[in-house]
């Protein structure tokens, strides 16, 4: 597995590194927010760990769209901040586990351990007897190959993409928000509940719907296949 860490203090960068790289890991390193940021535009790491507070920025207002571009990704934040409303901030922006420096290389040991295990279910592969279903996010239309159908609302789109597009993490309702705000509109939890609750009832009338939404307590939605037949293409 390849990890990216950011890490702005020389030594310690150093010392990751070359502890990560000692645990069979692919290790690489960066010093910034946006030399970390342009390396992710080229190549994506299995995990990212990283310093919260950066000599050129700080990365946590920009971990929403981390996760958002890169849903399978492990991420790792480091901060020697111990503010409770800024941990559960960033877990719920999708940071995958939060460590208090100083930070002792046994825990990022069992970080690693722990987030690699959860990352290797391998991915599903499609074969001739799968069922393979698509979801167009323009047309709001899911179809299988059999004409069964159903129709989804723009705004019910949105969100259905955004789960089919994260399907071994759960999106949180901060995530939901930034991607339904529009204009006018202003989505709140309880908005953000109701519309998952009419995808959620929309999906059950079918006879055998290919997947379901799970509430995953304090981190959000997750979308679950039905069985690992079932195959589903997201169309934009």
């Amino acid at each position: 597995m390849k990890v990216l860490i950011v890490e702005g203090e020389i030594d310690w960068r150093n010392t990751l590194a070359a502890h990560v790289g000692g645990l069979g890991y692919e290790a690489g390193s960066c010093s910034g927010l946006a030399q970390a940021l342009e390396i992710l535009k080229n190549r994506q790491p299995d995990i990212l760990i990283s310093d919260a507070g950066l000599p050129d920025g700080n990365l946590l207002p920009e971990l929403a769209s981390i996760r958002q571009h890169f849903p399978s990704m492990g991420i790792v934040i480091l901060t020697a901040s111990t503010r409770l409303e800024e941990r559960v901030r960033g877990m719920s922006d999708g940071a995958d586990y939060y460590l208090i420096k100083p930070v002792k290389l046994d825990e990022v040991s069992a970080t690693l351990t722990a987030l690699s295990r959860r990352m290797k279910t391998p991915p599903h592969q499609s074969s001739p007897e799968s069922e393979k279903w698509t979801f167009n996010r323009k047309s709001g239309r899911l179809v299988d190959g059999n004409a069964v159908s159903l129709q989804f609302t723009d705004k019910e789109s949105i969100a259905l993409a955004a789960l089919l597009q994260s399907p071994n993490y759960p999106v949180s309702h901060a995530q939901l928000f930034d991607l339904l705000r529009s204009g006018a509109e202003e989505y709140d939890s309880h908005r953000i509940d109701a519309l998952i609750y009419r995808v959620r009832q929309k999906l059950r009338s079918l006879e055998e719907a290919p997947m379901q939404i799970r509430n995953i307590y304090g981190e959000g939605f997750l979308m679950l296949r039905r069985s690992a037949a079932v195959d589903i293409v997201l169309d934009f």
